[in-house]
């Protein structure tokens, strides 16, 4: 297992003030840098930098190693599988850090994890997964299983044996990636994972003073069994509050879910991406 948790996201907005106002007012973060480069936001655990570009694309996705050695062994291990090493774009990660291409060219960028500190207290959101929808989810899987090393916990099929996606872990945690099938490259969603179900009732409440619709649950997902519900920021991001998602034993087989609605939410509608 690789060890790694996402520890932060960059993505491109072409409306980057009203973006910047969703994830410091709704989001609870702070500005802690502003350039030619972008935007950085953080609060406690959870970091996005924006910048200027067309919405709904993923500039690189950041996971951190929890210390340099075990980042040395998985950059050795990257390039004896014969992955393609670039330099890093994160302005967050130090220089220790390096970037992995997919095949849909989304950038991984590995790093240095560390707690991002609290300017003042906000409502627990730790980030915790981003998913991507890929017009080519099996090339996608090949990649980030037998190249990067992430394990599959669950796979979604067709009747007819298509998978239309599958979640990958990076630790214990069910998943910290994912990849559905869409018939574009884009940013599915990114997620921050609560303490409890309370939190997702405190986060609810907290959206519902600024008129803020959840289009989607509450409910509970059936891979990764977690408490969730969904709102968009202005660029039709969709973001998501989870909690309590499974914590995966070593000895864990991978598990097969049929395409169908109750498969992403056992209490009511699922959002299909492609039917």
């Amino acid at each position: 297992m690789l060890n790694v948790k996402l520890h932060h996201l960059s993505f491109s907005t072409d409306q980057l003030n009203a973006m910047v106002t969703f994830y410091r007012d709704q989001m609870g973060m702070y500005e802690v840098g502003e350039g030619d480069r972008g935007v950085i936001l953080q609060a406690k655990n959870r970091i996005i930098h924006l910048t200027d570009g067309p919405r709904n694309q993923l500039n690189y996705a950041g996971y951190g190693a929890p210390d340099l050695d075990i980042l040395r062994d998985l950059r050795g291990r990257h390039e004896d599988s014969g992955l393609v090493i670039l330099p890093s774009p994160s302005l967050v990660f130090g220089e220790e850090a390096y970037t992995l291409i997919d095949p849909d060219g989304n950038k991984i960028v590995f790093g240095l994890y560390s707690d991002s500190p609290e300017p003042q207290k906000t409502m627990p959101g730790r980030m915790q997964h981003v998913v991507v929808g890929s017009p080519n989810v099996e090339p996608m899987i090949d990649h980030y299983t037998k190249g990067v090393g992430f394990i599959i916990s669950d796979i979604v099929r067709r009747e007819d044996g298509t998978i239309t996606s599958c979640f990958m872990r990076s630790d214990k945690e069910h998943h910290s990636f994912a990849v559905f099938l869409n018939d574009a490259v884009k940013l599915d969603h990114n997620c921050y994972e609560t303490e409890n179900w309370n939190d997702i009732r405190d986060w609810a409440d907290h959206f519902s003073k600024s008129r803020i619709t959840l289009w989607w649950g509450p409910g509970r997902h059936g891979p990764g069994d977690n408490l969730f519900f969904m709102v968009s920021d202005p660029d039709g991001n969709s973001v998501e509050l989870s909690a309590e998602i499974e914590i995966v034993g070593a000895d864990r087989e991978m598990g097969t879910w049929l395409h169908e609605e109750r498969t992403l939410n056992y209490w009511g509608k699922g959002m299909l991406r492609v039917d």
